[in-house]
């Protein structure tokens, strides 16, 4: 499957180097993606869209969830790249493309916590669909609060990541919560030794 999949990319890559892109294109692509990306943490229980106007290479683990990659002009997919199996995995070399106008609403507003259960750390992993003031909190099971990861901070949309470090707390179930003006959301995670 591996093998495959990097088959494909490597034809992929090579019909985009084929085709080419224009200066507008190339233009209009770096004013909503980044050039490049590299993406190293695991991936589960989430639907993730990665998109970069020139490059973005993988070495992470896409344990479950759906995942899509694209990119202007290659996507590499280093050693320690792995989809398991359950997971939904996709490649794709094009342009990007200015995103469409969502209401909050039927936008992807997503928050989840991997890995989870763990041990000493967690990396909290959240979408926005648009641009907002974003709090991060962990809670105990009473409501208490632990640690505040993001206090009011404004946030570009898209897929965020942060890693909470909980060497010090004791086993128990925690609520991460996620509050934008616009909604919230809770994730369940557990510390386990």
């Amino acid at each position: 499957m591996k093998k495959a999949l990097q088959t494909t990319l490597f034809n992929l890559v090579a019909i985009a180097g084929i085709l080419g892109t224009t200066a507008a294109q190339a233009q209009q692509a770096e004013a909503t993606c980044p050039g490049t990306i590299t993406l190293t943490a695991p991936l589960s229980s989430a639907k993730v869209d990665e998109h970069a106007s020139q490059y973005l290479t993988a070495s992470n683990v896409v344990n479950s969830g759906e995942v899509s990659y694209r990119a202007g002009e290659a996507i590499s997919l280093t050693p320690g790249f792995e989809a398991k199996p359950g997971a939904v995995f996709s490649a794709t070399i094009a342009a990007c493309s200015p995103a469409k106008p969502l209401s909050w609403d039927e936008s992807i507003f997503t928050l989840g916590a991997y890995p989870n259960p763990f041990a000493d750390n967690t990396l909290i992993e959240y979408t926005l669909p648009q641009s907002s003031r974003v709090s991060v909190s962990i809670l105990n099971v009473q409501g208490i609060l632990i640690s505040r990861l993001v206090t009011d901070q404004d946030q570009s949309e898209g897929t965020h990541r942060i890693t909470f470090e909980s060497q010090t707390l004791p086993e128990g179930v925690y609520i991460c919560t996620l509050n934008t003006p616009q909604g919230r959301k809770t994730h369940k995670i557990v510390k386990q030794k």
